[in-house]
């Protein structure tokens, strides 16, 4: 996928056809998922980055930013998943188990030049070539001060965000879902304050509910459940932090072995999903049993919009999700009927067991 036009303009050819950024095109997407035969024309990271960054433009421009404000905030959401890993979430446990990093410590190396990954090959050179200032640029996608009146970070880092937004349309769309079609102008300013507009409330309501669909019909497929677990058992043995010497070319060719093999075993090339079980007390399977926390959203619509729209402060009281801890497992493997998670469904158990595991959150596409 080529660069839109307009974002060239306002960033730079050198920054868009940098080596880090056009390594996110052999980065899918979706990671294991694009092997589920329900998945049509798979994204990348760098379809999603694109689409991020055009979305920072739009709606940057419609918060009348100053230029250079615009470009430091279109640059954030350009390089926000600049350092991820093969197959984007897919394994990314794994490689955190071996490397004692997860993507976003990647991210920071690979634009301030610093880690693992030394200034000289890093994107510092290439921003501050483009009158890009790094420590900005991550300021923004850190949620730290970056001096701006209007937080900007919160665009990328709050419940409604384009990341997600961007997200889970693409989602939707390579796996046949309706999605939603967001207005021109869904965020506003007040002063100081950052609101999300009155008139887009019906449309992020019901992207919020797409956003629960989403992740219970297609990010929770346990199929691709259990393949990331067994691909990230296999990658935390297979890779140490050699890996960084030559991050620049660590694509998804690395693991493509690995994955088809998993997707196999796991059923999830097939669509084999009925082959697993999803219970709330874990069976007695060792370890074919693979913990994951589900995340239900839900709108409440109890808090509403004020005279400016509904302000920042108030986007996780509208905009909510519970988690639940469930078990996917082989069916022969317990005797327990599989239990619906519904969104008024409260567990009170100590999760600390499991959730210590890696992987089990799962991935916040």
């Amino acid at each position: 996928m080529s660069a839109p036009p307009a974002l060239v303009r306002l960033l730079g050819a050198p920054l868009l056809d940098s080596p880090w950024v056009q390594r996110l095109a052999r980065i899918s997407f979706l990671g294991t998922l694009d092997w589920h035969p329900r998945s049509h024309d798979p994204a990348t990271r760098l379809d999603h980055s694109l689409g991020v960054a055009a979305l920072g433009r739009r709606f940057g421009a419609a918060l009348e930013l100053a230029r250079g404000d615009l470009r430091h905030f279109v640059a954030a959401c350009l390089l926000h998943d600049i350092g991820h890993f093969p197959l984007s979430h897919a394994a990314e446990p794994g490689f955190e188990r071996a490397l004692g990093v997860a993507h976003h410590g990647v991210s920071e190396w690979i634009v301030l030049g610093n880690g693992a990954i030394p200034e000289a090959l890093s994107l510092r050179p290439v921003l501050r070539a483009v009158d890009l200032d790094p420590e900005r640029v991550w300021a923004i996608i850190g949620g730290r001060d970056d001096g701006l009146a209007l937080d900007l970070s919160a665009l990328l880092l709050a419940p409604i965000n384009l990341d997600t937004l961007d997200g889970i349309v693409r989602t939707a769309r390579t796996f046949g879902r309706a999605g939603v079609r967001l207005p021109r102008a869904v965020f506003v300013r007040h002063g100081r304050e950052l609101l999300i507009d009155a008139d887009a409330l019906p449309v992020i309501d019901r992207f919020w509910a797409l956003k629960d669909r989403i992740y219970s019909e297609v990010i929770n497929l346990p199929s691709n459940i259990v393949c990331e677990a067994e691909l990230s058992r296999a990658v935390a043995d297979a890779f140490d932090a050699r890996v960084f010497a030559r991050f620049a070319d660590f694509d998804d060719a690395a693991l493509r072995a690995l994955a088809d093999a998993h997707a196999r075993r796991s059923g999830l090339s097939e669509g084999q999903d009925d082959r697993f079980q999803r219970t709330r007390v874990p069976p007695e399977a060792g370890d074919d049993v693979v913990p994951r926390v589900h995340k239900r959203y839900f709108v409440d619509t109890s808090v509403e919009a004020g005279p400016h729209g509904l302000p920042r402060k108030q986007w996780s009281r509208r905009y909510r999700h519970t988690r639940q801890l469930a078990f996917v497992s082989p069916r022969h493997a317990a005797a327990q009927l599989t239990l619906p998670i519904g969104l008024d469904d409260h567990v009170h158990q100590d999760m600390s067991r499991w959730t210590v595991l890696p992987g089990a959150e799962g991935p916040e596409i």
